[in-house]
């Protein structure tokens, strides 16, 4: 149980944590460098050390130092035995690593850990299925037996429910030893392809996209050594840029203002709502300043739904936030566990289709105080403590330990910023 007390406002300056979006894809394409590769500042967050543990399982060497990551030996390609990989509970990392099941004709099992063995991977047993594998899974869900020979290299899959599968095929594809066609329909999350493919170039691998509905890689590419250093984190940075428009001026290091990642457009949310913001020396101060209702798209950033909700529960009036569609299958299902946990705070929201309306009643907004649950969602427990800039009376947070995911100093670097 974390316990929230009513916070006064917000002042101060932290560093960012790294990405860990783009540190997963950073361990998995080094993974397949043939030796030396040195990933640094990495975050020792659950979704990134799970990635470490899947390449370790299949045969790469590497050794940790403080915040950096090094690799000694890559995976084990042609090894003649059957896998289990655990993903934990990654979504990124079960999707992308279930796509290494290419580089081996022997078992390849894919287990994890609490809500992502609920969460569908029929995309990924769709698309295993085209290139000819045989897959056996528990209704559509972990764990995937995976096994046989790749008879085909063009394939169709549904970008609808997530990006993740064809994060991990692009990964696999150029090593595979022909070339490969991906074509995509209804792709989602787009700025998290565009962080994919830049990554990949920066490693020396080309992927040609066409118009986001094909993908045309060419076969027997290595991805170069190099040393790579992984930027800050938006999807939690997202978080500390909320509390500062609610409760008063912030300055953080560490953050990419060209940043390829989709949750970099919480500036135009807070932009909206009324808040300025500007870069000094490499570094975003934003300060509190007005609470205006807004109006906001977050299809293609679906992880900004949390932190985009507080900031509309303190809006003046009622704001607007589309893709609900994207929240199903999250750690929780998002759109219900906000509308439910912020209904116990005091707080109106109601859904419509794709649209999530929240009633909010601007800076005289006072949530009531009383317990809430993270319902084990990393982005739920981050989001439900902002409300300590909105209320009297402490709020308590039951499975706070969910932020570990990806941001595990999270609750001591907001007390760092609470004048």
């Amino acid at each position: 149980m974390q316990q929230i007390n009513p916070l006064k406002s917000v002042s101060g300056t932290l560093i960012v944590p790294s990405s860990k979006s783009y540190a997963q894809r950073a361990i998995a394409i080094a993974s397949l460098c043939d030796t030396g590769t040195l990933l640094k500042n990495l975050t020792d967050c659950d979704d990134v050390i799970a990635a470490q543990n899947v390449v370790k399982t299949l045969g790469a060497e590497i050794k940790k130092d403080n915040r950096d990551l090094h690799f000694l030996k890559p995976i084990l390609k042609k090894i003649n035995r059957d896998h289990e990989i655990n993903c934990a509970e990654s979504g990124l990392s079960t999707r992308l690593f279930s796509g290494f099941s290419l580089l081996f004709d022997q078992k390849f099992k894919v287990t994890g850990t609490g809500s992502i063995n609920n969460r569908t991977m029929e995309m990924v047993i769709d698309a295993l299925q085209q290139f000819g594998k045989v897959v056996i899974s528990e209704d559509g869900c972990l764990p995937l037996t995976i096994s046989g020979k790749i008879k085909n290299y063009e394939i169709e899959i549904d970008g609808a429910v997530s990006s993740q599968l064809l994060t991990g095929l692009l990964i696999i594809a150029p090593v595979l030893e022909k070339d490969t066609v991906i074509h995509v329909h209804s792709l989602k999350s787009i700025p998290y392809i565009d962080m994919t493919i830049e990554i990949l170039s920066d490693f020396g691998v080309e992927v040609k996209n066409k118009a986001y509905k094909a993908f045309y890689i060419k076969g027997n590419q290595t991805p170069k050594n190099k040393l790579y250093q992984i930027e800050g984190d938006w999807s939690g940075a997202s978080f500390l840029i909320v509390a500062a428009a609610l409760g008063g001026e912030i300055r953080l290091e560490g953050l990419n203002p060209k940043s390829k990642q989709a949750d970099k457009k919480i500036l135009e949310a807070i932009t909206q709502f009324g808040s300025n913001y500007c870069w000094e020396n490499d570094a975003l101060i934003v300060k509190k300043n007005k609470n205006n209702a807004f109006v906001f798209d977050a299809t293609h950033c679906p992880d900004l739904f949390p932190p985009l909700a507080v900031l509309a529960a303190c809006a003046q009036g009622k704001s607007t936030i589309k893709g609900v569609s994207r929240l199903t299958h999250k750690e929780s299902n998002r759109a219900l566990t906000i509308t439910e946990e912020f209904e116990k705070l005091g707080i109106e929201v109601h859904l419509n289709g794709d649209e999530m309306h929240i009633v909010g009643k601007g800076e005289s907004t006072f949530v009531k105080g009383g317990t809430v649950s993270s319902r084990n969602d990393h982005r739920i427990a981050m989001a439900l403590a902002l409300f300590g800039l909105r209320t009297e009376n402490p709020i308590f947070i039951e499975h706070p330990e969910a932020i570990d995911k990806s941001y595990p100093g999270y609750f001591e670097d907001l007390m760092k910023i609470i004048g």
